[in-house]
């Protein structure tokens, strides 16, 4: 009994003191110094002020840092949906850039299908204007061997006739 009124007397003490103090409490400690100033009496009432208005101030600025936290969340909150849009914005571009790029290797081997058909064409196309170009020098050749003997066949009826 003697050590708990021992205790509240300290407390008492510690109460006038911590409130007088600019050190800042925990509402646990303002908290057992209220208790022990309405326990103590006497001196301790005049502190009682001091010590609630100290829980009231400690109070408000726990509501206002849970206040702050709770906006600071809905902050993040919205960073992260802003964060996941534009990942999923840039998986979007990402994957339409790579059937771009799948799209443009189709294209690119199409093309260098249709260069080589086109070469080997414009070769065939060569061969073929040579072999008509042979084929005119022979036509040549024949047109004027028959013109030949055609003049030779003329000669001939026209001197055995005379």
């Amino acid at each position: 009994m003697e050590s708990a009124i021992m205790m509240i007397a300290t407390v008492a003490a510690d109460a006038s003191a911590a409130a007088v103090s600019g050190d800042a409490l925990s509402i646990p400690q303002i908290a057992a110094y209220v208790v022990a100033a309405l326990i103590g009496g006497g001196a301790a009432w005049k502190v009682l002020p001091i010590l609630l208005a100290r829980l009231a101030v400690s109070l408000a600025g726990a509501k206002s840092e849970k206040d702050a936290i709770e906006r600071l969340e809905g902050q993040l909150e919205a960073a992260n949906k802003e964060a996941d849009e534009a990942r999923k914005a840039a998986n979007d571009a990402y994957r339409e850039r790579n059937d771009i790029l799948r799209e443009l290797g189709n294209v690119n081997a199409q093309l260098a299908g249709l260069t080589e058909r086109s070469k080997l064409q414009a070769d065939t196309i060569d061969r073929q204007n040579q072999l008509i170009d042979k084929q005119n020098q022979r036509i040549d050749d024949l047109t004027t061997q028959i013109r030949q003997l055609q003049q030779q066949l003329q000669e001939a009826i026209h001197g055995k006739a005379l």
